[in-house]
């Protein structure tokens, strides 16, 4: 196929209406060359309250039914919390707050209620040492390198115990690991600082005692680095996004909405061959991974469907689809008549266009039907089916890829598009999802599940990428870096980068009468094939299930979801 798409020719077998504020209310939670024929069976309660540390055991846990842990009791007790302490916090009346602004008036709340966030999530991380840790063999753990994460762990637990301490009077504290690892190393010792300055830059900022957050700030970002090892490179970037907080806390930065040319790299929503998310592509596992696991699901579920129509809400750069129109052109039993992909695009139209071009360059040569139809709307909201032409007897397809997160902010938007996607009576829908929770109208409730999740992130970076990567320094200052500053020192609608958990989504699609299909094995093998071949550091990704979807983690910290997606047939 062209060069553009950098890719060896494929090879993939064939074969309750409740407001969505109750729900998030329950729980803030190019090709491989692998077999053609087979594939080897092988309201929120006030931020600072006790029950809000759920949230973090609710990741770091087992997933199945974890996220539910905060459910239905807990609301009530939230709703007495905020009752009972006078302090503003307000109500979200679906998957996003409607109005997300500061907290302006806060009860009085001391640092014990951040010692509650990360004394809990740093409980979570010793059950997951001996859970998901397993696959890194029979390595010693008294000499294993500690994870980024595992050293935010660190400094949270240090945090706790000298809450009041200069970081220079703060020489020794129990390692939260016990004593098999109750010996750091100098960097781990740094970073571990690092971290340190960080929290007690956020609880100064939320305390509304900026001078102090200010000075702290000034002393991380001195000792961190966007070219060091991750930990510098992650303060770097958290101490950036709390300077500018405080900013806009103070008045000092006029507020002012996010503009498109950074909404882009934000939500990672950029359309085209963009080179450093293609280089991503090849050397972090996530992303090909999924995607391989979801053509297979695809496939499964078309096997005896001769006209197909897949719809991708937001194709990006097309990289994922010449494996599915590979593996349908060979297929023998049931040959496909057609193969339609529409892509919709709500940005620029011509590198959409260009998409299309290069997948039927790819697929002329091949024995298949092909065809590519662009859909322009201004946003998905806008979407009608009379737009997407679906003519009888067509299986419908929809592939959503990290496209309705970015709608979570616009929940009314988000019912219009889910009633439309209902319309179309789809075959099967796919999601693929950031599996985290940054969702939470509470700034220090971000901030701490931010931390955590992004440092899972650098850390990745780091077992993957050389630090001098120029691909890796783009991904990291273009999308991270903005998400964070995003999620941490922004607010209401200018706040764009927002996940939320699985079980979230579960709870929000069964209002359209959703039910949740169990993702095939052949998928599951696939991704792990996938995994096991082409990346060095499969050791430290998992795959795990949870109920009927997947879950992909890096070193047992849940990073994405892959799941499928039917609508109940009604009776008429």
């Amino acid at each position: 196929m062209s060069d553009d798409f950098r890719l060896p020719s494929p090879n993939i077998i064939q074969t309750d209406n409740r407001p969505l504020g109750v729900l998030e209310n329950e729980m803030y939670t190019r090709v491989e060359e692998i077999s053609t024929s087979k594939v080897a069976e092988p309201g929120e309660q006030n931020p600072f309250s006790s029950e809000l540390g759920n949230e973090f055991n609710k990741g770091k846990t087992a997933d199945t039914g974890g996220v539910l842990e905060d459910g239905m009791g807990n609301r009530n007790k939230a709703n007495r919390a905020q009752n009972s302490s006078g302090a503003y916090c307000e109500q979200s009346s679906s998957l996003a707050p409607e109005l997300d602004l500061p907290v302006k008036h806060k009860a009085d709340f001391n640092s014990a209620s951040l010692f509650e966030l990360l004394s809990k999530y740093e409980r979570g991380g010793k059950k997951l040492e001996d859970k998901h840790f397993s696959n890194l063999g029979s390595e010693n753990t008294s000499s294993r390198k500690l994870s980024t994460e595992e050293i935010i762990r660190v400094a949270a637990e240090r945090y706790i115990q000298f809450p009041g301490k200069d970081l220079d009077c703060v020489t020794t504290f129990i390692h939260p690991y016990g004593s098999a690892l109750s010996s750091l190393s100098m960097e781990e010792t740094s970073g571990a600082d690092l971290a340190h300055l960080l929290l007690a830059a956020a609880d100064r900022i939320w305390e509304g005692k900026f001078d102090s957050a200010r000075r702290l700030l000034s002393r991380s970002q001195c000792m961190s680095s966007k070219s060091g090892n991750p930990i510098e490179r992650l303060t770097s970037y958290f101490s950036e996004a709390l300077q500018e907080r405080i900013r806009r806390e103070t008045g000092s930065r006029k507020f002012k909405m996010v503009n498109e040319n950074v909404r882009v790299p934000i939500n990672g929503l950029s359309t085209g061959v963009d080179q450093t998310v293609v280089a991503i592509h090849e050397y972090i596992p996530f992303s090909k991974v999924v995607h391989f696991a979801s053509t297979q699901t695809i496939l499964e579920h078309v096997a005896t469907e001769t006209n197909i129509h897949v719809i991708d809400l937001h194709i990006r750069s097309g990289i994922h689809w010449p494996p599915m129109i590979q593996a349908l052109s060979e297929r023998k039993v049931h040959p496909v008549q057609l193969l339609k992909i529409t892509a919709l695009n709500t940005e620029d139209n011509q590198k959409v266009e260009d998409i299309g071009k290069r997948l039927e360059s790819f697929a002329n040569p091949l024995n298949i039907n092909f065809l590519f139809v662009v859909v322009t709307v201004d946003d998905l909201s806008s979407l009608k089916k009379e737009l997407l032409d679906i003519q009888s007897g067509e299986a419908v397809v929809i592939y959503a890829s990290n496209i309705l997160r970015t709608m979570i902010p616009r929940p009314d938007k988000l019912e219009t598009l889910m009633r439309v996607i209902k319309e179309l009576s789809p075959l099967i829908m796919i999601l693929f999802e950031v599996d985290a929770s940054d969702n939470s109208p509470s700034f220090i409730n971000r901030f701490v599940a931010a931390l955590f999740f992004y440092s899972t992130w650098f850390d990745c970076f780091e077992e993957c990428l050389d630090r001098d990567n120029q691909y890796r320094m783009n991904l990291e200052r273009y999308h991270f870096g903005e998400g964070i500053i995003n999620t941490i020192a922004t607010e209401g609608e200018e706040r764009i980068t927002r996940s939320v958990k699985i079980d979230v989504w579960r709870s929000y699609f069964a209002r359209f009468q959703m039910v949740e299909v169990e993702i095939p094995k052949s998928s599951f093998h696939q991704a792990e094939m996938v995994l096991k071949k082409k990346f060095s550091c499969a050791r430290f990704c998992t795959i795990n299930n949870d109920d009927k979807c997947f879950i992909i983690r890096w070193k047992g910290t849940p990073m994405f979801s892959l799941s499928t997606w039917k609508f109940e047939q009604t009776p008429e």
